[in-house]
């Protein structure tokens, strides 16, 4: 019999052995030894490959990283992009790199015999000797870590920086609210949303690996070294109309650190993405509209009121206190049913109160406190107004101590208020540069939802308190706004456009194409509501109640349609990209 014990009844203890090994070396120290020891026994392992491809100083006070890409080496495998989500542990629909195509070289006609090509793939014609077959190339593509990012100067919350040493634009996950706004600021469409941790991440060049003088993970993988880390010099100028590669975003918005190199330089910068064209319907962000609209007609009803309060007194009329408590109640109502609504836009919205912090550069910050402040303004004239209403129940030193002018002044306030709010919305989406969203498109937008809106709604109230007269002009001023703005959509990219721009036209076929049941609800709301509101018109000085119940009715479907036309507004959008990352 074998003098062993059994397997089970070993007394070795592996747990035990961690630990006694734990108390006697701890990593740290382990570590250190080994350094000390030998340098060259931590060198990485694959340092004599991309040694070369990683610059051999750091940085001067004028310098910075930078991606050079050559693309006559890069052969499109993708190595890099699987490497880098590899590495950074990324989601499995997120990705930091990306790699596009693009047909460099003449296209042959469709007719083009075969027995007129030559070995080589060029045309014998003789009338273009010169003339070749296209060739296809590809163009990977990271954050481009700009001098002037977009996705920095546009952030509500701070959360990104600019390394002062290095250059490299670095996103601050923990300050994140997932707001997504960088994600329109930048025209690179670099940082991406993930959707399980609610907040968005970009690419930070490996920097905890350059840190140490190892290469990132895509410069480490690609297997032809298509891609470098280089110094840069910092404020570099570019030419009008400088793009990175065909198609790409001007350079000049955010001036991108990035380079690259071909010795075709002329035909790649004559080449064709294989993506030219195709345009995608983009994220609705519904919460957004409903905050934008419903602000919208906070303001208007606001600034209808007292104009049509003003032209009462201008002419010898007086005024209604009423329609004045009614406005500012429904007025206050709305606009807080939209600034409600936005946070569902966060991926974190118990962060929404950092939102202040980038006051300094961000137009969504400022949009955020200057619409708070509107509320503001907005709910102590709403309370102030309405006041005398409920004097039984307020105490006599409180009453006798507020004058009488107190709530229209605050109301006064709130509209100045509310116009600077609604141009912070506005510059929100004129900032990130894109052809759909430019000035003149969307203030004339959100500034005629307010009008639209407002003077069908003051309207209604109006002729529920007997004021037909003024009801009916309102809802005929209404409805000429309406006609106004449907035919400016029109001619924008609710119908043929032939005559736009090639950004308008490619919107215009989104709407027409994917889009068609939201265009055609939009013009529907718009004839319904506006037929609606001109019949109420037309009898609300012969029987006003009746006529405010459509002008109700007519309202509900007018803003229906403003509704439709913001998610158009976004879902339509599209501009210049990076080859083939769509």
């Amino acid at each position: 019999m074998s003098s062993t014990l059994p397997f089970t009844e070993s007394k070795f203890d592996i747990v035990d052995e961690l630990l006694r090994q734990q108390q006697s070396l701890s990593a740290v120290e382990q570590f250190s030894a080994l350094h000390d020891a030998d340098d060259s026994v931590i060198a990485p392992a694959q340092e004599q490959y991309y040694r070369r491809l990683l610059p051999a100083t750091p940085p001067s006070a004028d310098q910075q990283f930078a991606f050079e890409v050559d693309l006559d080496q890069c052969s499109g495998c993708k190595a890099c992009v699987v490497a880098c989500h590899t590495l950074n542990g990324l989601d499995e629909d997120e990705s930091w790199r990306r790699v596009g195509t693009i047909t460099i070289g003449e296209v042959l006609p469709a007719q083009t015999p075969l027995e007129k090509l030559s070995s080589n793939g060029s045309l014998t014609n003789e009338s273009s000797p010169s003339l070749s077959l296209p060739t296809v190339g590809h163009v990977t593509t990271a954050c481009h870590h700009c001098e002037d990012p977009g996705c920095l100067n546009g952030c509500p919350v701070r959360a990104y920086e600019k390394d002062p040493l290095t250059g490299i634009v670095r996103h601050l996950d923990d300050q994140c609210i997932g707001c997504k706004y960088c994600m329109m600021m930048c025209p690179y469409e670099v940082p991406q949303y993930s959707e399980r941790l609610g907040i968005v991440r970009k690419c930070d060049m490996c920097h905890q690996r350059l840190s140490v003088g190892e290469a990132p993970a895509c410069v480490q993988a690609c297997p032809n070294e298509a891609i470098a880390i280089k110094l840069v010099d910092r404020g570099a100028v570019f030419d009008d109309g400088q793009r990175l590669a065909p198609d790409a975003p001007l350079s000049e918005i955010t001036k991108p650190s990035t380079r690259y190199k071909s010795v075709r330089r002329e035909a790649v910068a004559a080449a064709v993405p294989q993506d030219r064209g195709v345009d995608e319907v983009a994220e609705s962000h519904w919460p957004l509209a409903v905050m934008l609209v419903a602000t919208q007609i906070s303001v208007g009803i606001i600034l209808v009121e007292r104009t049509l309060s003003l032209g009462w007194v201008m002419a010898g009329a007086g005024t209604s206190e009423r329609l004045t408590q009614v406005s500012a109640l429904v007025a206050l109502l709305i606009g807080g049913i939209g600034l409600n609504v936005a946070p569902l836009h966060l991926g974190r919205p118990l962060r929404a109160w950092r939102i202040f912090l980038g006051l300094r550069t961000s137009w969504l910050s400022r949009e955020a406190v200057i619409l708070g402040k509107y509320m503001g303004l907005l709910g102590a004239a709403t309370v102030l107004l309405w006041m005398p209403a409920f004097a039984d129940y307020v105490p006599e030193s409180i009453s006798t101590w507020i004058p009488d002018w107190a709530g229209k002044a605050a109301l006064g306030l709130s509209i100045v208020t509310g116009i600077v709010g609604l141009y912070c919305s506005a510059m929100i989406y004129i900032a990130t540069n894109r052809e759909l969203w430019r000035s003149g498109r969307t203030l004339g937008r959100f500034f005629a939802t307010g009008l639209v809106a407002g003077l069908t709604l003051v309207a209604a109230m109006a002729s529920f308190l007997g004021s037909g007269t003024s009801g009916a002009v309102l809802g005929l001023a209404a409805v000429g706004v309406v006609i106004v703005k449907i035919i400016w959509e029109w001619q924008i990219h609710l119908g043929a456009i032939e005559r736009c721009n090639d950004k308008d036209r490619r919107s215009a076929d989104l709407i027409k194409g994917h889009m068609k049941p939201l265009r055609n609800g939009r013009i529907i709301s718009a004839a319904v509501g506006g037929f609606v509101v001109l019949l109420a018109s037309v009898i609300s000085p012969v029987s006003p109640l009746i006529a405010g119940s459509m002008l109700l009715i007519g309202a509900a479907s007018l803003m229906s349609g403003e509704m439709l036309e913001r998610l158009l507004y976004f879902k339509s959008v599209v501009y210049d990209r990076m080859p083939g990352t769509f």
